[in-house]
C-alpha cells in the first residue's frame, strides 16, 4: 500500500509541490493581519483547502480511467489497499499542510495554537470523508462536482464567519466542542474509508 502512495505522488509531483509552497507561504499573505479568527479562517481554512484539494483529486482522476483500471486490477494488492492508500494519502496530505503551515506561521511570530490546526483537521476530514465517498461510490466526475462545491462552501463559511463580527469564527468555539468535533469527524473519515471499501468491490476491474 506504500507503493501505492509512492506512485501517486511521483506522478503527480507537480501538485505536491503547490501543496508544499501554499502551505507555506499562506501565512506570509496575512501576516499583516494578525486578528487571530481572521487568521484562522482564511489561512486555516481557506489556505488548507487550497492546498489540499489538488493533489489526491488528480490521482484520483488517473485511476479513472480503463488503462489505469487494468493496471490497478494486475498488481497483487487487494481492493481495500486501493481505497485505504487514498484515504492514507489524505491523511497524509492534512499532516504535511497543517504541519507547514503551522511552522510558517511561527517563524513569523504568528502563533494561532491548537485552535487553528484543530479547525483545520475537522475541515479536511470532512472534504476528504465525501469527496473520497463520492469518487468510489460514483466516478471522478461526480468527486469532481463534489470538489468544487465542497470549496466553495469553505469560501461562503469563512467569509459569513468573517463578516459575523467575532460570533460565529473559530476563536468563539469552547476548546471542549472542538475537541468533540474534531474526534466525530475522524470516526466520520474512518465510516467513509469503510463504505468506500465496500463500494467499490469491481473498482480495479471496471473499463
Amino acid at each position: 500500500m506504500l507503493q501505492l502512495i509512492k506512485k501517486d505522488i511521483a506522478f503527480n509531483w507537480k501538485w505536491a509541490l503547490l501543496l508544499v509552497l501554499v502551505s507555506t507561504l499562506m501565512p506570509l499573505v496575512f501576516y499583516v493581519d494578525r486578528q487571530e479568527s481572521r487568521f484562522i479562517l482564511w489561512v486555516y481554512i481557506i489556505g488548507s483547502m487550497l492546498a489540499n484539494s489538488h493533489l489526491v483529486s488528480r490521482s484520483c482522476y488517473l485511476d479513472d480511467n480503463p488503462q489505469t483500471r487494468r493496471f490497478l486490477a494486475s498488481l497483487p494488492v487487494r481492493r481495500a489497499q486501493l481505497v485505504l492508500s487514498k484515504y492514507l494519502l489524505g491523511l497524509l496530505c492534512m499532516a504535511a499542510s497543517i504541519g507547514l503551515t503551522s511552522l510558517s506561521s511561527a517563524a513569523l511570530g504568528l502563533y494561532p495554537g491548537l485552535r487553528g490546526a484543530q479547525i483545520a483537521l475537522i475541515c479536511l476530514t470532512l472534504y476528504y470523508a465525501v469527496f473520497l465517498g463520492v469518487f468510489f461510490r460514483f466516478n471522478y466526475s461526480g468527486a469532481e462536482k463534489t470538489n468544487g462545491a465542497l470549496q466553495m462552501l469553505a469560501v461562503m463559511s469563512a467569509f459569513v464567519m468573517d463578516r459575523s463580527g467575532g460570533s460565529l469564527d473559530g476563536t468563539a468555539i469552547a476548546p471542549a466542542v472542538l475537541l468533540a468535533a474534531t474526534a466525530a469527524c475522524l470516526l466520520l473519515y474512518a465510516a467513509s474509508a469503510g463504505l468506500s471499501i465496500r463500494a467499490v468491490g469491481s473498482f480495479s476491474r471496471q473499463g
